[in-house]
């Protein structure tokens, strides 16, 4: 019986070190499930559940020139500002030529509207008596081109405040406008057909760039008219002009006394004492110039007591006579065409007659 004791530790002696070396010596026994201790088993989901959605960033709108937005300050979702109301933020990109003005309509009349930049520096803006919002710089446009953010601030409340905005490019600021303006009639030359097409082409971009002033439409008349011969054309731009509160402009030559064509000393028909200045046609009045510009004479529509054309062999005056003075003078080119259209513009914009 000693000799069978002694077998058992020699066998679990010789079971060791078979072991290979460094084999793991654990031994584990299993539970009453057949799991292993320690062991986790994967959970399996449940059909048709979705990992939960992480929520998104909000999206600042960015902002289309003419195209009406809508939003609102919602004590729910908007940003707190540092005074304490609420806010809401819209991209603005814009350049610092541009014009705008920017029009909050809400039935809450506290929203104010502010404009800052990129480093969050305000702009300064002010409020006109029909409530839109335009930009109160120097200039009258943004400090540079760029991305702004328009803000619009509300007090807090309990439940959300709509609101409607709308930025509109109106143009140019005047600054620019005027510019680029003076700069074009300075390097015009009328008998330089090189420099007419120059000016011409340059006056057609300003004209689109900004269709709310008169400037470039009434130049663009006496370029068409005078140097292009196109009549159509020049009537395009002046009409334009004139319902700008511009005017449409022609060459006009006449008498210093505003008499009518006699017959010269050498023979020919003309004036006695020549000269010649400007005819300007605006709304309800027509106003007559030297070269200098300075103003002559000014026959308001209700003044008008005639308006005829005078045609001889080789002219085609046009007279117009008012409570105390008659004028009579000839368009600049001389044509028929032209005294045509000179006759049109004053019947339908300085006595607003159509027939």
């Amino acid at each position: 019986m000693k000799s069978q004791r002694n077998v058992l530790p020699v066998v679990v002696v010789a079971l060791i070190l078979l072991l290979p070396f460094g084999a793991d010596c654990r031994v584990y026994a299993q539970s009453g499930t057949g799991e292993l201790p320690g062991a986790k088993p994967t959970p399996t989901p449940k059909p048709g559940t979705k990992a939960p959605a992480k929520a998104a960033a909000p999206v600042t709108p960015t902002l289309v020139f003419d195209q009406e937005v809508k939003g609102r300050i919602d004590p729910r979702g908007s940003e707190k500002a540092a005074s304490g109301g609420l806010f809401e933020d819209h991209i603005l990109n814009a350049k610092s030529e541009d014009l705008l003005s920017f029009h909050l309509l809400s039935s809450d009349s506290t929203l104010r509207l502010q404009l800052v930049d990129k480093d969050n520096v305000e702009i300064p803006v002010t409020k006109d008596q029909q409530g839109v919002f335009k930009i109160n710089t120097p200039a009258g446009g943004l400090p540079a081109d760029g991305e702004y953010r328009v803000r619009i601030v509300g007090a807090a409340k309990k439940s959300a405040v709509p609101f409607s905005l709308k930025v509109t490019r109106l143009g140019l600021t005047p600054t620019v406008y005027n510019e680029r303006f003076n700069q074009i009639v300075i390097n015009y030359r009328e008998s330089d057909a090189a420099s007419a097409d120059d000016a011409l082409a340059k006056l057609e971009e300003l004209a689109m760039a900004d269709k709310s002033k008169p400037g470039a439409f009434e130049f663009l008349g006496i370029i068409y008219l005078y140097n292009k011969n196109d009549v159509a054309k020049a009537e395009q731009a002046m009409e334009q002009a004139v319902q700008l509160n511009g005017a449409a402009i022609v060459k006009i030559s006449y008498d210093a006394q505003w008499r009518r064509m006699a017959r010269l000393k050498n023979g020919k028909t003309g004036w006695e004492e020549a000269r010649t200045g400007w005819l300007r046609i605006r709304p309800g009045q027509v106003e007559i110039t030297d070269p200098s510009n300075r103003i002559l004479a000014t026959v308001a529509g209700a003044q008008v007591k005639e308006l005829s054309k005078i045609l001889t062999a080789s002219s085609n005056l046009i007279n117009v006579t008012g409570e105390r003075r008659q004028f009579v003078f000839e368009p600049g080119s001389g044509t028929q065409q032209e005294a045509d259209l000179v006759i049109k513009l004053i019947q339908n914009h300085v006595m607003k007659r159509t027939n």
